[in-house]
């Protein structure tokens, strides 16, 4: 299902849905026992109802920054219970702010209500995980081709349970065993069955799906048993296709430039690009207008901290490889590079700060970013601009990078809120890949939800170095 240019399985949906119908059930349950055993001589149904409605929202929202629409069926119970208390913990919090400018709306909170509410998300989502464990398989996938997409679409079948879909198999020009890993060491092998025994294989494996991993090599015969059974309803995809549904981001592996040509996408629309720049002139003006204190004291602890200009100004590369000056608060050492030359940013980088440490982990040090966007230079969200050296070099040995220039770099970005920091060739490959995704599916919407997922990775601390 799709929703804002991102896939959802059905259970992710079902998560949502019943922990709002939960919440709100229990907060209407504690409302009529206190009527019915006139604990309130006085219901207000008006008040209470606008009450649950706002305690589910808060609880939601307080959930969502706890990770846990993030359905993950190697959660224990115990992890489990750990991010539920840390999501009501949350939620608390909000409820106290709530009360200040509304103070009848906490008085009027009981703790029956929350005793309740909390009891009964424990066993919803308890039960729900067990539901998905056992989750009937009702999808029968056969891969035809043997490229690396067609084991990347298995192997995330694999970690997938929740989905219901089960690899039956790969189609080879030999029969033969395939290794896959889905997790370290996790691994499993399925059988390769020889090209000729398509039409047998497909009813004795009660096949009902069919993913095309490489159909260049497809014999004529194998094309005209796959026209065959296409004509009689069978579901049939290109696995590049499928896998991005899956993962929200488009592999480069085995990516043909036909495939690029004729998907649906990488659209350029006046309006889009219209609405997209009103946001990114309207969200930066609002942003440093508001970060202005902030502003100030970063400024000033910088200069206290260390010898140096408050500033950082460093050549990027921006839309059509075109190259543009980029503004960030200083948080490393003045002379930082001037003995290495450019490098990847690493884990506790010692060259970083005491106070660069605080402003990267709160994201700080990305503010003078907005003067960029205002200047037309950069979106609030795009791929990250690199630094010529390392595009030059990433350039020559990952295909498809360049594809990342042809919309203007982002302060965030699909990449940023998807995969941790990158200090590796290996890592540039995996956040491309998310990147591609968003200049294929690029549209205010997908911006608006990437600026405000964003926010939560401020929150919580991910990804900064």
């Amino acid at each position: 299902m799709r929703v804002f240019n991102r896939y959802f399985s059905v259970y992710d949906f079902i998560l949502v849905l019943g922990d709002i119908v939960v919440i709100f059930l229990a907060t209407v349950a504690v409302r009529a026992a206190t009527s019915l055993f006139e604990i309130s001589s006085n219901p207000e149904w008006g008040f209470w109802f606008f009450q649950a409605v706002a305690v589910t929202t808060i609880v939601v929202l307080s959930f969502y920054y706890s990770d846990l629409y993030a359905i993950d069926q190697t959660l224990s119970i115990r992890e489990l219970f750990l991010r539920l208390m840390s999501g009501v913990g949350i939620a608390c919090i909000l409820i106290a702010i709530v009360s200040y400018p509304i103070p009848r709306f906490g008085k009027t909170l009981y703790a029956s209500q929350m005793t309740l509410m909390v009891l009964s998300l424990c066993g919803w989502r308890v039960g729900l995980m067990r539901v998905i464990e056992r989750a009937r398989i009702h999808g029968r996938v056969l891969v035809v081709g043997l490229q690396v997409i067609g084991k990347l679409v298995a192997e995330e079948l694999l970690r997938q349970k929740k989905l219901g879909m089960e690899v039956v198999g790969f189609v080879g020009q030999s029969a033969g065993q395939l290794t896959l890993s889905y997790g370290n060491p996790v691994r499993v092998s399925l059988p390769i069955y020889q090209a000729s025994s398509l039409m047998d294989l497909f009813e004795q494996k009660n096949v009902n799906r069919i993913l095309l991993a490489d159909m260049d090599s497809c014999s004529d015969t194998l094309g005209r048993e796959l026209v065959t059974l296409r004509t009689r309803g069978v579901a049939m995809e290109d696995c590049h296709s499928f896998y991005e549904r899956l993962v929200s981001k488009i592999a480069i592996a085995d990516l043909s430039p036909e495939w690029i040509v004729r998907c649906k996408g990488f659209r350029r629309d006046r309006l889009i690009m219209l609405a997209k720049r009103l946001i990114d002139i309207v969200v930066s003006a609002v942003g440093l207008l508001l970060s202005a204190p902030i502003t100030l004291l970063t400024a000033v602890a910088i200069k206290v901290d260390s010898p140096g200009p408050m500033f950082y100004r460093q050549e990027r590369v921006g839309q059509n490889d075109e190259p543009f000056t980029i503004y960030k608060f200083r948080s490393m050492s003045q002379s930082a590079e001037a003995n290495v030359g450019p490098v990847w940013a690493a884990q506790d980088d010692p060259r970083v700060t005491r106070v660069g440490k605080i402003i990267r982990k709160l994201r700080i040090d990305e503010i003078p970013q907005m003067i960029n966007v205002l200047k037309g230079q950069m979106s609030l969200v795009g791929p990250r601009p690199e630094r010529p050296f390392f595009v030059q070099t990433l350039n020559e040995k990952i295909p498809y990078y360049s594809l990342r220039h042809s919309i203007k770099p982002g302060i965030t970005g699909w990449a940023q809120i998807s995969y941790s920091y990158g200090d590796s060739e290996e890592d540039a490959i995996e956040k491309l890949q998310y990147d591609l995704y968003y200049v294929k599916n690029m549209s205010p919407l997908f911006d608006l939800q990437i600026i405000f997922e964003s926010l939560k990775v401020v929150l919580l601390g991910k990804g900064s170095r």
